[in-house]
């Protein structure tokens, strides 16, 4: 057998094997969009509503301020944080301890915004408020132009004032 044939013989169960490889490698799934996935302890942007941060859950939910003042005056809605003004977004924020799922009342929770014709962070901070008996932080703001919105809350617990929890939630206005 000469030493050309006896290399091409050796080199084809490898050649193979690596092109089964490279095969089996490119038909991996895509990394999930697993909402607790942090980098360097910061949160990930998240398409979803709910993400898990640094041992807290945190679930946000945007609603048309025509709908708020469509309650009735004596629905807790209807009055909080001085009533929706119009052509506002009121945003909520309901915080969960992941471990007991308790609800977190004693927080201190902002937000901003940047988005479409919203360049820098805009809002503030968020009013802890009565949401069907449980505690939930809201406040109103402009989500009004179409496209995509970043919304970074950052929440505050006694004891870590200075180190908040820090979750961005990508929002898309159609």
């Amino acid at each position: 057998m000469s030493v050309v044939h006896s290399l091409r013989h050796r080199a084809r169960p490898l050649l193979l094997g690596v092109f089964g490889a490279l095969s089996l490698a490119s038909c991996q799934a895509e990394p999930s969009h697993d909402p607790s996935q942090t980098v360097d302890g910061q949160s990930q942007t998240f398409d979803g509503q709910s993400q898990t941060v640094d041992g807290l859950r945190l679930e946000y939910g945007v609603v048309d301020s025509a709908t708020v003042a469509a309650h009735p005056r004596s629905h807790p809605e209807a009055r909080m944080h001085e009533g929706p003004p119009s052509g506002t977004d009121h945003v909520t924020l309901a915080v969960f301890d992941a471990a007991t799922n308790r609800r977190i009342d004693d927080a201190e929770v902002s937000l901003s915004i940047s988005g479409p014709h919203n360049p820098g962070p805009g809002a503030g901070p968020l009013e802890l408020m009565p949401l069907d008996g449980l505690a939930t932080y809201g406040g109103y703001v402009s989500l009004r132009r179409p496209g995509r919105y970043l919304l970074t809350f950052r929440v505050a617990r006694p004891g870590r004032r200075d180190d908040p929890v820090r979750a961005v939630f990508a929002y898309e206005r159609s």
